[in-house]
């Protein structure tokens, strides 16, 4: 009987000093040091082309090596609220050369870079 006594007693120091251990270890005096998150990066790809038509949701791109490849783009909403102003102007024409980066899952246009002509 003494020994279950003593074999208890010996748990319970046991339990008593696991459980203060990592108070201990936890115990920090530097500053603590705040990750900064980054997402993950939209891979862009680039398309050069002939304006086919533009309207504010989208333009359409007439590939200037292959006449039969032309695509699609719609404006992130970024990019939408940049060429606005364009947009208002009359935007892209006909004929007019420019480069888009778009992101290649989507088919949805981050930048657009090139010189508008005026409109009619």
């Amino acid at each position: 009987m003494k020994r279950r006594h003593i074999a208890a007693l010996i748990f319970a120091v046991v339990v008593a000093c696991a459980a203060s251990i990592p108070a201990i270890a936890q115990t920090t005096t530097t500053s603590t040091v705040k990750a900064k998150s980054v997402g993950p990066r939209m891979k862009l790809d680039t398309f050069k082309g002939d304006v086919i038509r533009m309207s504010t949701d989208s333009i359409q791109v007439r590939d200037p090596k292959d006449t039969y490849i032309v695509r699609t783009f719609t404006f992130s909403t970024n990019l939408r609220n940049k060429l606005q102003k364009l947009i208002d102007q009359g935007g892209y024409q006909s004929g007019d050369h420019v480069t888009i980066k778009y992101d290649h899952n989507t088919n949805t246009a981050e930048e657009i870079h090139g010189k508008a002509s005026k409109a009619f």
